[in-house]
């Protein structure tokens, strides 16, 4: 396995994520978008840096107030991508197991996701992870246009 460490996300790096999130189908963001995401205090965005300072891959997401339950919070994973040539080597499990990490040091109580049903190997590391697919949710993606399934790890079962 190559050599990477996990490092913040810093706005040198919103032209890679932009190229990264093209390349795996991910709705799209604005440099923009990323911008104000680096700058919302709840935002957890991490990046998996190989031993060149190459960014291979990243995730994207913030914890917000739980719809249910006054004074509790859940999280959202927006964006999760692995540079092609990098993928099946546990670099996107390296980045979730920081993001839950990241998470339960905010006291998440649910984690929640969006994903193309079309992407089997995303859908099979989510459901490895304990993530369970609620609902699906018809025509959310657009280039090409797809149906997504919500899906929900509760971090209290896990």
């Amino acid at each position: 396995m190559t050599e990477t460490r996990i490092c913040k996300i810093g706005s040198g790096d919103i032209a890679t994520l932009i190229h990264l999130g093209e390349l795996g189908k991910l709705s799209p963001w604005t440099a923009q978008n990323y911008r104000d995401e680096l700058g919302n205090p709840h935002s957890i965005m991490l990046r998996l840096q190989g031993p060149d300072n190459q960014l291979i891959a990243f995730v994207v997401g913030r914890v917000i107030p739980a719809p249910d339950l006054p004074d509790s919070v859940d999280a959202e994973i927006y964006n999760i991508a692995v540079e092609e040539g990098f993928r099946r080597h546990g670099h996107a499990q390296t980045l979730l197991d920081t993001f839950f990490e990241r998470a339960r040091g905010s006291r998440v109580r649910r984690i929640w996701l969006e994903v193309r049903e079309s992407n089997a190997p995303a859908i099979n590391l989510y459901e490895r992870n304990g993530f369970q697919t609620l609902t699906r949710r018809h025509g959310f993606y657009s280039n090409p246009q797809e149906d997504a399934l919500l899906m929900r790890l509760d971090l209290a079962a896990g």
